[in-house]
């Protein structure tokens, strides 16, 4: 009889063992944004986890199943403590994963820098030097969903995969692309040779900038969004046309330099140097608040009269190759430009 509450209590210990073992409490963080992963037969966004409590060297890798009473908040890493069970293998579905997790606690949560590179990017500058205006300027897409960066730069499109990345640090794979014959003035050998080089970056307002392994500044980028002003604006323009009548090119030709980083116009108008604040642009809209110049008489006066005019009047922009058009609020054309040197 003894021998017998002795074996049925080794059982019953041994039982409750096994569950107790089953269920394993763990802490990690989950990422603010989540990837692309495939799931059987199709793909799914997962979630993003670290499973080491501290963030100093992550190792980020998808995480293919729920967490029940979870709540992921895009562009939050979130420092939370979960149950995990170890299903028994009858109770679990074809194609699912044999541990379970539940939510105890969020220990921590905080803004994820990394969700903000997500979006396009316009070239500003290339080994911490301006770009020269009269290229075609590189742009870039950073897609995070797919761990993806996508650029052009200049004539070729060009594509790497992110290997690794932190609130600081990025790796990216090797670029590759098109191998179009360029013809139009460009600089993508250098940009791609230092986009294949970026090792840490930093996100000031509107502003992103990739250091290589030396600590080297060797990209800066400007947030480009889909009613952002084109790029192309900021530069320097001759005058070709005022109100459709060619300009007479014996007398000085007015000249129109617009600065998106400062919203700023300067030039001269033929006669008078000029200065005004660009109060609003956009992909298509132009406005200019008041123009101050100075008051120096010339002996030809009518070319600059007419270039004040019409700049006054503008509203409207339009860029089609080495171009630039003016219009004004009833859409007709006041002032027309050629890239400048």
């Amino acid at each position: 009889m003894n021998q017998r509450i002795l074996f049925s209590a080794l059982i019953l210990f041994t039982l409750v063992l096994q569950s107790c073992s089953s269920n394993v409490n763990k802490i990690f963080w989950v990422g603010g944004y989540k990837t692309e992963c495939s799931a059987g037969a199709g793909k799914i966004q997962c979630l993003n986890v670290n499973r080491s409590e501290s963030l100093d060297n992550p190792n980020w890798e998808n995480f293919y199943t729920n967490i029940k009473y979870f709540q992921f908040e895009e562009g939050y890493l979130q420092k939370i403590k979960v149950k995990e069970t170890k299903l028994e293998e009858n109770k679990i579905p074809a194609d699912a994963s044999t541990l379970e997790y539940e939510l105890i606690k969020v220990l921590d949560k905080q803004k994820d820098i990394r969700t903000e590179l997500n979006g396009e990017w316009t070239l500003i500058k290339l080994n911490d030097a301006p770009i020269n205006r009269m290229v075609a300027i590189p742009t870039m897409t950073i897609n995070l969903s797919n761990n993806l960066v996508s650029a052009n730069g200049g004539c070729n499109n060009f594509r790497g995969r992110i290997q690794y990345l932190t609130c600081s640090k990025i790796s990216l794979g090797a670029v590759a692309g098109t191998k179009r014959a360029c013809i139009n003035k460009n600089i993508e050998p250098e940009f791609i040779e230092a986009l294949n080089s970026i090792a840490t970056y930093q996100i000031k307002g509107e502003t992103l900038i990739f250091y290589n392994e030396n600590g080297n500044k060797i990209l800066d980028f400007i947030r480009g969004q889909g009613n952002k002003p084109n790029s192309s604006l900021h530069d320097i323009w001759i005058t070709t046309r005022i109100n459709k009548n060619p300009i007479n090119r014996m007398s000085p030709v007015p000249r129109l330099e617009i600065n998106l980083f400062e919203m700023k116009i300067m030039g001269n108008d033929g006669c008078n140097d000029f200065t005004g604040e660009i109060e609003e642009v956009s992909m298509k809209q132009l406005k200019i608040g008041n123009i101050a110049s100075t008051n120096k008489m010339c002996r030809k006066m009518e070319t600059a009269q007419s270039f004040n005019k019409a700049l006054n009047q503008v509203t409207y922009y339009k860029l089609d190759g080495l171009n630039l058009i003016l219009f004004n609020n009833e859409n007709k054309e006041v002032l027309a430009f050629l890239k400048g040197d």
